[in-house]
């Protein structure tokens, strides 16, 4: 997308919470700011100098102190005035961004997941959006606002004091200025070379807290610790390197503006002495030469800066160009009982080369328990992912009730699916609200009747809150078997027609298993069943047994 429309983009973004009036004041409030600190005060400190003084007019004089004192108190002001309101904006913006990137987030195509690391994730949203967040009310504020605005109205006023003096000086800023975008090349190469590392650096920390246990169980944690000093040597190398090329920069750029101050002392000097100038102009051209190189190095000095909170914005505007998932309430809604299942050739793969499954036919009818069998990446949950329409068929047709999927609006697909998990996510609040949340309509006496026919019931009431216990706050009082049941009371009170159990009890002791085979039956009663899994006991019920590997079914069991 070109500059423009990515700007365009920004304008639309936040033209409905009016941004644009508050950066408009700022702006403006820091450019008469500028005026006042570059024109007002040097024109009273010169009439005080070169007339008030001269004059012996103690009168005059009083009053310029006063004004000038005035003057500085209200700058001082809309200084307070316009940093108050940079912060404000940046606050803003980052929230806003926040919430943008999580709500892309649920809204993106699997495919998205599958395609990104967590590290690019976390990088989104924690540097991008710091960064993006700072574009506009600080990085480009401090650069151009306050870097090369103020430069150019100091030049503007030098100008009216002595013309060739002062183009002399502009054409070494010029120089400097070329210096500035042969180096700023560089830099931004080096800013997209240690994002990528602190991408893998994120992954890395993340992958460390999600498998914890699975590190420490199999020693690895030395090795973990290893890998992650290692990224983050080359992320401090890299880093240097940056700071290297900047330094440089800075130096070559004082070498050629130091010229600046040579030139007005040798030329204001014989102005001075041939009476084209005055003693007070040639201390305003001095005190100014070291602004313009104050407000020029500023402006670089905030180059980086920007650069990292351009690339992040745009990156941000990136993601939220990415494709949407399919409107989940598009197309004809699903109403009927879901009696029967068809996979008809079906092939997808994730990455379009290798094929996930391939040619996969197999027909379910109504109250058909089918079990899904066989090695990891054989293709199992492939096709319960097809089944939801994560993602869907790339050959082939999935059919429900004799008809293409794809007719059906999403979301009333996946309302007549439930889906229980290896690993139990918990909402924070108490046992009720853990199955609400999935049918608001729910009693708390069908929610007893639920836990009854799970035989839990007295476990949960023997705890001192009972049902109104806080299980995400207290995630022992109930054991890791006891937790699996909250999954299963949650189909049971969504009463779906399918139901897609995803190795449920992979992390469970055989003792906890008696309780599960019971909450199987329960939930799966009066329902079309997909099982993945590896335990025989837990297939044992089924009537079909689909044996998968490299995504083809190798043996059917009726």
């Amino acid at each position: 997308m070109k500059l423009k429309e990515k700007f365009k983009q920004f304008n639309t973004m936040y033209e409905d919470v009016g941004y644009h009036n508050r950066f408009i004041a700022l702006f403006a409030l820091i450019i008469v700011t500028a005026v006042i600190d570059i024109v007002t005060i040097p024109f009273i400190v010169q009439e005080i100098l070169n007339v008030e003084i001269p004059q012996h007019n103690l009168k005059g004089l009083s009053i310029f102190v006063g004004i000038y004192i005035f003057i500085l108190l209200i700058q001082c002001y809309m200084v307070l005035k316009h940093c108050e309101m940079r912060c404000h904006l940046s606050r803003w913006i980052k929230r806003d961004l926040r919430n943008r990137i999580f709500e892309k987030l649920q809204k993106v195509k699997a495919k998205f997941f599958d395609e990104n690391e967590s590290g690019v994730i976390l990088q989104f949203l924690q540097d991008d959006t710091q960064n993006a967040g700072e574009l506009f009310p600080i990085a480009s504020t401090e650069m151009f606002v306050m870097g090369l605005i103020r430069f150019s109205i100091e030049a503007v006023f030098l100008l009216f004091v002595n013309l060739k003096i002062t183009v002399i000086i502009l054409g070494f800023y010029f120089l400097g200025f070329i210096v500035t975008l042969l180096f700023n090349r560089k830099t931004m190469a080096k800013i997209i070379e240690i994002r990528k590392i602190n991408q893998e650096i994120y992954t890395t920390i993340n992958e460390g807290i999600q498998s914890f246990l699975t590190i420490k169980t199999l020693e690895m944690i030395q090795q973990k610790i290893k890998d992650l000093e290692t990224k983050l040597e080359i992320y401090r190398t890299e880093s240097s390197k940056l700071e290297k090329i900047i330094s440089i920069y800075h130096s070559i750029f004082s070498f050629i503006i130091s010229f600046s101050i040579i030139t007005i002392i040798y030329l204001g000097g014989m102005d001075v002495l041939q009476g084209f100038m005055t003693y007070a102009q040639i201390m305003i051209m001095i005190d100014y030469s070291g602004y313009l190189e104050f407000d020029f190095s500023w402006f670089t000095r905030h180059l980086t800066d920007f650069n990292q909170s351009f690339f992040a914005y745009f990156k941000i505007l990136e993601l939220l160009e990415k494709t949407e998932e399919e409107d989940l309430k598009k197309g004809e809604k699903l109403t009927d009982k879901i009696t029967s299942i068809e996979f008809d050739k079906v092939s997808f793969s994730y990455n379009n080369t290798k094929k996930n499954i391939k040619n996969f036919s197999l027909s379910v009818a109504e109250n058909e328990k089918i079990a899904l069998i066989g090695k990891t990446g054989s293709g199992k949950t492939t096709v319960t992912n097809l089944l939801e329409r994560l993602y869907e068929p790339q050959q082939g047709e999935i059919r429900i009730n004799q008809k293409d999927y794809r007719e059906y609006n999403i979301a009333s697909i996946r309302n007549k699916i439930g889906y229980i998990m290896q690993e139990v996510e918990m909402v924070p609040n108490t046992i009720i609200d853990n199955i609400k949340y999935v049918n608001q309509k729910i009693t708390k006496e069908e929610i007893i009747e639920i836990f009854k026919k799970l035989r839990l019931h007295e476990k949960i009431m023997s705890l001192p809150k009972a049902y109104r216990t806080n299980i995400y706050e207290n995630p022992d009082v109930l054991s890791t078997g006891e937790r699996q049941m909250i999954s299963f009371a949650r189909i049971m009170a969504m009463n779906p027609d399918v139901v897609i159990l995803d190795e449920v009890t992979s992390n469970l002791s055989w003792g906890n298993e008696a309780l599960i085979k019971n909450a199987l039956d329960q939930v799966t009663l009066g329902k079309i069943t997909f099982m993945i899994a590896h335990r025989l006991s837990t297939i044992e019920k089924c009537d079909k047994v689909v044996e998968m590997r490299d995504g083809k079914i190798v043996d059917l069991n009726i």
